[in-house]
């Protein structure tokens, strides 16, 4: 089985490549997903040299892309790559650790800003800019492309997408805020997209999605004016169900185009979720059982507080992925989720029991060291 840890560019660049493989070594580590492709942030990095604090660049991958592959939709390389290419690094550094291309697909504000037409739109025609939308035909080819300039980089073994499909209305986003309580209805009406290429795919599907959208539209407004509560339950009534059920298949389905033009010998894993629990994961047109006939694995966060949490959420994917799914799933080696090394050893026994087929953990840049030790006691 594979151990591996998710990392950043930055970090590999200022503590040294060859630093960074000998500890995860040390630890029993013998794989990385490495972030190709990723969003803005601000990270506390509490053990690297100099500069505690790391500002990622809006959208950018850590390599040098071919824009050729393109379409609409052009990636940035970010400006360190001119200075710290990682993958040839890693290739040369730590030649022995199976290397992902951790990939953010669609939640690209950079992108978003620039074509605002391409995002998700909510009920009332409001671009969500940190989302762009899996029905549009540009956005299905730039992950596509992206997906296989990920994969052409030297030493790319797998390919994880990230935010392969829609996005929910919360997502951190910079200084996002408001001074209403949402209930999760209310957030998932607002993060359910409207757009012009979402209403063609629920027409296809016989699904009515102007009179969802008109539907939706009345609701929220009730709720804003005096916070009535939505009449429609987006989850469990019929028309909103079969809506779930055609997002859901915008998302598989381009899945399986990434899948298609990848070569057998890159394996493709899904991140199907970004929610905590993951059983909250339709609300981003996630179908677990679905995505895991496609992809070649799942790799699912188990980022509950507390190994009895963590446990049921472990459970639960599995039983809704089915027990043919290879799933890998991704502790949090540290605060607030675990406290030490036997609750990470009582983790990584929950994943064993659920049949893990990858045990990864996240993220070398954001934990202590001492980390490093509860993941060696813990496998």
């Amino acid at each position: 089985m594979r151990h591996g840890m998710y990392v950043y560019a930055w970090d590999l660049w200022q503590e040294g490549t060859a630093t960074v493989a000998a500890r995860l070594r040390d630890a029993g580590l013998n794989a990385v997903s490495l972030a190709t492709a990723y969003h803005a942030g601000k990270f506390l990095r509490p053990h690297a040299p100099a500069g505690k604090v790391w500002f990622p660049e809006h959208g950018t991958v850590y390599f040098r892309p071919d824009l050729t592959r393109y379409g609409l939709l052009q990636p940035q390389a970010a400006s360190m790559v001119d200075h710290y290419d990682a993958l040839p690094m890693l290739a040369r550094d730590a030649a022995d650790f199976h290397v992902t291309g951790w990939t953010v697909g669609l939640h690209n504000s950079r992108l978003g800003a620039l074509h605002p037409d391409l995002c998700s739109q909510t009920p009332f025609g409001d671009p969500l800019v940190n989302a762009l939308c899996p029905s549009q035909p540009e956005v299905r080819h730039y992950l596509t492309a992206l997906c296989l300039d990920t994969a052409a980089q030297p030493g790319i073994g797998g390919i994880t997408i990230e935010t392969p499909g829609f996005q929910t209305y919360r997502h951190g986003h910079h200084h996002e805020f408001e001074l209403i309580a949402l209930s999760p209805a209310v957030e998932t009406l607002l993060g359910t997209c409207f757009c012009a290429a979402c209403t063609r795919r629920a027409k296809a599907a016989g699904v009515d999605a102007t009179a969802l959208a008109n539907q939706a539209r009345r609701d929220l407004q009730a709720f804003f004016a005096d916070g009535s509560a939505p009449v429609l339950d987006p989850q469990n009534s019929p028309d909103w169900a079969a809506l779930q059920t055609c997002r859901a298949a915008t998302v598989t389905s381009l899945v399986a185009e990434v899948r298609a033009v990848l070569s057998r010998d890159v394996n493709l894993a899904v991140i199907p979720s970004v929610q905590t629990p993951n059983s909250l994961c339709w609300r981003e047109g996630s179908d677990l059982a679905a995505l895991a006939q496609i992809a070649d694995r799942l790799e699912v966060p188990a980022y509950q507080t507390g190994p009895a949490a963590i446990a049921q959420d472990i459970a639960e994917v599995r039983a809704a992925a089915g027990d043919a799914a290879a799933i890998g799933f991704i502790l949090r080696p540290t605060w607030p989720h675990v406290t030490g090394a036997k609750d990470l050893a009582d983790c990584v026994g929950s994943a064993r029991a659920a049949g893990a087929a990858q045990l990864s953990f996240y993220n070398y840049g954001h934990m202590r060291l001492q980390s490093l030790d509860w993941i060696a006691a813990a496998l």
